[in-house]
């Protein structure tokens, strides 16, 4: 895997404007929600979120990009069982070219599988990993994955995001947690306007490649911290939205102090 060698280029931390946001985004969505059949349901968030929120490139380069998980986990303690992390992209201007694990998922006395997908055709790769056994889960925050990006040579210059709001947590319990994400923008070549849009086809429609494997080691980046902590039960929508708005806050934090 090509090593990154833009880390001098990051434009720096996203403004908090942005990151309000993306709050005020979920947070509208959730209010939108008029029947919920367990506030169990949405009783924890799940935080997805690139160590770089703003990237320059030049065409043909190829950049790394870290990706934190943080979750509390579910009701009455449950842990994080499986992850899909999906990243979305625009194939005319980038493509994933490698996906490796976090340590995020590795508990004590259980395995961690992982399989990935690599659809460059729809703007789409996907790390699915899962502990085996589940042991309880893992709640906390760490690295899940780092991907590998390059820009096409011909790509022109402008703004072009990467996106992670499809990305799909399991619990062991039996509802799974809300998912927030802040995506990453690569703007090539020192352009400023945006490159459009591209319409991604389903993620659960695409195949998926080979077979869940476990040989393979963690990508080190950075240590899971698996805090132990204690769930809140049945939290109210007012209470998500909270942990929504902290949440997003510290996880901001954290990529800050990883990148100082």
């Amino acid at each position: 895997m090509t090593p990154a060698d833009d880390g001098d280029r990051a434009r720096g931390p996203p403004g908090d404007a942005r990151r309000a946001v993306a709050v005020l985004v979920v947070a509208l969505a959730l209010a939108s929600v008029t029947a919920v059949p367990s506030v169990a349901a949405i009783d924890q968030v799940a935080f997805v979120s690139p160590d770089r929120t703003d990237l320059e490139a030049d065409p043909g380069e190829t950049v790394e990009l870290t990706v934190a998980l943080e979750s509390r986990g579910g009701h009455g303690g449950e842990g994080v069982t499986a992850v899909a992390l999906i990243a979305q992209y625009d194939p005319e201007y980038l493509t994933v070219t490698d996906v490796e694990r976090g340590p995020w998922l590795e508990g004590e006395g259980t395995e961690v599988e992982a399989r990935s997908t690599l659809a460059d055709e729809a703007g789409t790769a996907i790390l699915e990993q899962r502990r085996e056994p589940a042991a309880g889960g893992t709640t906390g925050s760490g690295t899940i994955a780092t991907l590998t990006v390059r820009v096409a040579e011909d790509a022109p210059a402008g703004t072009t995001p990467i996106s992670f709001g499809e990305t799909d947590v399991t619990l062991t319990g039996d509802y799974p947690p809300a998912v927030a994400d802040e995506s990453a923008t690569v703007a090539i070549a020192g352009g400023n306007e945006s490159l459009g849009s591209f319409d991604h086809p389903d993620p659960d429609g695409l195949e998926r490649d080979g077979e869940f494997d476990s040989s393979g080691d963690a990508d080190d980046t950075d240590a899971a911290a698996s805090d132990g902590g204690e769930s809140v039960p049945g939290m109210t929508i007012g209470a998500v939205l909270a942990a929504l708005a902290l949440g997003t806050a510290a996880l901001a934090v954290a990529r800050d102090r990883r990148r100082g």
